[in-house]
């Protein structure tokens, strides 16, 4: 794995499952010094009535922070009481429906674009780029510009984007397609990654832990990320700061095989100083 400077010609980062619904959480009034046991009870009625909750829905109703939350929910795992996704939790009787490409579009918008174009000014011609198939990493897409380096991805988004465009050399890793995602996987893209010398690798995740690493909730996807950050000279991680300290069924990436790690503004001190405890460079988006 090679190291990225910042003044260098690559980039200076190797970066749960959203929650599918908008549903208002109902929550019985409480006071906001509430004790923990009492919100996870509480909790788990929510989950067996409708089967998820959200973070930031729970914070409101019992009147606490987010990070409190996040907290309940990590002990509540731990417990095996309930699921860890990104933005809350599920219910372990169910297994979470995977979002669409268009409904992952749609979340962090801001987030995602400050942490694409803080990735941008590292891409630089006559080099091989890889591109997974995140909403994040079809956010820097969107903004490359259209100069002689190589493009390899398995991602149809990315290949309908790139088609267009004069001076890059644009590869399918080919595979099997996933409508819903709009995704390669499978051997056949596995060999493609095999046979050429990928530079960087910009890839995303669902979560990612502050001790285990990047994670996603999807087993096809979390092999395809795996066998690309083994590939790759340097592996970027795109990841807004909702996803930190946090955990998804399949892990791919360990943060030592992580080069940076490219996040937003809101990212707490406690996640950015427990990520660089391990050797991670942390860059922040503005």
């Amino acid at each position: 794995m090679i190291s990225l400077e910042a003044n260098s010609k690559y980039p200076p980062h190797k970066s749960t499952y959203i929650l599918q619904e908008q549903r208002k959480t109902q929550i019985n009034p409480t006071p906001s010094a509430m004790l923990a046991q009492e919100r996870h009870k509480q909790i788990l009625n929510l989950l067996e009535r409708q089967g998820t909750v959200r973070t930031v829905d729970l914070a409101q109703g019992f009147k606490v922070t987010d990070e409190t939350i996040r907290r309940d929910l990590q002990i509540m795992s731990d417990n095996k009481q309930l699921t860890r996704v990104h933005g809350g939790a599920s219910s372990r009787n169910g297994r979470p429906r995977l979002q669409s490409f268009s409904e992952r579009r749609e979340i962090q918008v801001e987030r995602k674009k400050a942490i694409a174009k803080a990735a941008l000014k590292w891409i630089v011609p006559g080099k091989t780029y890889a591109f997974d198939s995140s909403t994040t990493a079809f956010e820097l897409v969107s903004q490359l510009p259209d100069l002689p380096y190589r493009v390899i991805t398995n991602a149809f988004t990315v290949l309908e984007h790139i088609a267009h465009m004069n001076n890059v050399e644009l590869i399918s890793t080919g595979g099997r397609y996933h409508p819903n995602t709009q995704t390669f996987t499978r051997s056949d893209s596995y060999v493609t990654l095999q046979r050429h010398n990928i530079n960087i690798a910009f890839i995303s995740c669902i979560s990612l832990d502050l001790l285990r690493g990047a994670s996603e909730g999807f087993e096809e996807q979390a092999e395809f990320k795996e066998r690309l950050v083994r590939t790759a000279e340097a592996v970027v991680l795109l990841v807004d700061s909702s996803k930190l300290n946090a955990a998804s069924e399949y892990f791919f990436a360990e943060l030592k095989d992580i080069t940076h790690i490219i996040t937003d503004s809101e990212a707490t001190s406690y996640a950015i100083k427990g990520l660089q405890s391990h050797g991670c460079t942390v860059v922040i988006a503005s």
